[in-house]
């Protein structure tokens, strides 16, 4: 008996020892992550910041009044192909390459991507490129261009406004 008593006083203190250690780890987990988390929300609130100050540049009337949607998706192809001919150049072809929808909600678009084949000179699809992206109502940019000898092949990125990103 006196002996099982013993053997117990031993094995007790490097339980706690072991119980000890695990608990310091435990607790350098604890603060390892929330530290982590504390980084994220650092850079949610910038991020929300910037956001809106973006929408403190526009106006909401002005911004609400100007989302573009699916539904104006041809209507923007169409003004790109009307500014290519007003520059006296020629399109080819024209086609929808790709629609990315937002993650919230998949009825409003994110960005659309629209390959054009235009012909004419290099000067005239710079000009128009140039008028193109500086449509006032949205965010249209060149994503690529490939200009071969009086003709070119143009993508072009053009995003649109979810409303949940408005609020």
């Amino acid at each position: 008996m006196i002996k099982t008593k013993e053997s117990l006083r031993r094995q007790f203190p490097k339980l706690g020892y072991s119980a000890l250690i695990t608990l310091v780890i435990l607790l350098c987990l604890i603060g390892g992550t929330l530290v982590f988390r504390r980084q994220e929300v650092g850079a949610l609130r910038q991020e929300i910041k910037h956001g809106e100050g973006l929408i403190l540049q526009n106006p909401a009337k002005e911004a609400a009044s100007d989302l573009w949607l699916m539904d104006d998706l041809l209507l923007v192809m169409d003004e790109c192909i009307r500014i290519f001919r007003e520059e006296n150049l020629a399109v080819r072809s024209y086609h929808l390459e790709g629609i990315f929808e937002g993650e919230v909600n998949p009825s409003f678009l994110y960005f659309a991507l629209i390959r054009l084949q235009v012909q004419g000179t290099w000067s005239g699809i710079e000009r128009g490129l140039t008028r193109i992206e500086g449509i006032s109502e949205g965010g249209i940019y060149v994503e690529e261009a490939v200009l071969e000898k009086n003709e070119g092949e143009i993508l072009l990125k053009i995003f649109f406004f979810e409303p949940d990103n408005l609020s």
